[in-house]
């Protein structure tokens, strides 16, 4: 097929997910849908701060400032909903697009618009009416795909240097799943310098942190000291949403109520398969570790909202990709080459 025409395609499927997923979301002024109380509480956060009110100081709140201004940022030219709305459905198309691109490292591209599709399509209303897990969904896929990509071809600075931005969104946004991160840059750190990587080559990947580091953390701490509200974001967001982290047993008990936890037997089986097979495994089985990590972490946030249930299910992508991959040669389909 036409490499233009290949990609046309790829842009609508990705488009039609996009379109589909909208539906649901009750920023979209042309359906009625009802916003929660925990949004209602986000958006009237986010148009005080509009309004010029000093976030954690005149105003309350418990997530942090990437959050209150992305959606101040939509009330700036109108006092409506459509510019937030658009800037989700943004936010969804880049979130559809990476599923995509993670379930293309491992099946064919049929299966892998399938798969996206699959993942984001189901149940998605529930995560478009939490509060900060829809945008928590979007690092973590983004996460999803510099992981994946660094477990089949090894150490690749840029994917090291986003996958640190996205720490550093997730610090300012939600700190409490920051150890999903910390845990995947120290495994990153052991693997890379046990598959060989030295020296000059070696240091680089600490340069990559570094440089991801200052990327976001510069602007950040520049913002909490010019509105002079550090202090208090250091005290309602992270002493609050450490202090708020327990009831593992519960957490895991909605995880793994959900018809969804099958996708890790699944992951284990395609695993096992891949073995016999004489295929690539160890990915699959890095890639269960990774899963089992981000259940941990979801399952000591405090609150345990079912919401944080959706959120498990962006590391879900490989094992339905797995899955597909077992289809692909069965029907004369393979995984697309990439240019390393």
């Amino acid at each position: 097929m036409n490499k233009k025409l290949k990609r046309c395609l790829e842009f609508l499927g990705v488009l039609a997910i996009t379109f589909v997923i909208s539906l649901s979301s009750p920023l979209n002024p042309w359906m009625n849908n009802a916003f929660t109380a925990m949004q209602e509480g986000i958006l009237d956060i986010a148009h005080q701060i509009r309004d010029g009110f000093l976030a954690y100081v005149e105003v309350d709140g418990n997530y942090g400032p990437v959050l209150y201004e992305f959606y101040g940022l939509g009330y700036l030219p109108t006092d409506t909903h459509i510019v937030q709305f658009i800037m989700e459905t943004v936010g969804i198309f880049f979130l559809v697009l990476f599923q995509y691109k993670t379930a293309k490292l491992f099946t064919s591209e049929v299966f892998a618009m399938i798969s996206a599709g699959l993942l984001t399509v189901f149940e998605w209303g529930a995560l478009t009416h939490a509060g900060a897990e829809e945008m928590m969904f979007f690092i973590l896929t983004l996460t999803c795909y510099h992981v994946a990509r660094q477990l089949q071809q090894g150490f690749l600075s840029y994917h090291t240097y986003l996958l640190t931005i996205d720490l550093g969104l997730v610090f300012f946004l939600q700190p409490g799943y920051i150890f999903i991160w910390v845990v995947l840059l120290i495994f990153f750190a052991i693997k890379f310098k046990s598959d060989g990587l030295k020296g000059k080559e070696y240091r680089a990947y600490y340069v990559s942190v570094f440089e991801g580091l200052i990327t976001v953390g510069v602007p950040m701490v520049l913002y909490l000291l010019y509105f002079k509200n550090a202090k208090e974001f250091f005290q309602h967001v992270v002493v609050y949403n450490m202090n708020n982290i327990g009831g593992f047993a519960e957490g895991m008990k909605i995880i793994c109520g959900s018809p969804w936890i099958i996708l890790l037997a699944v992951l284990v089986v395609v695993t096992i398969v891949k073995v016999f097979l004489g295929e690539k495994f160890l990915t699959y089985c890095f890639w269960i570790g990774f899963t089992i990590l981000t259940f941990v972490v979801i399952a000591i946030q405090g609150d345990n909202l079912s919401t944080f249930l959706q959120l498990s299910k962006a590391v879900y992508i490989v094992p339905i990709a797995g899955v597909f991959s077992l289809i692909d040669k069965a029907l004369g389909l393979k995984v697309e080459e990439r240019e390393y």
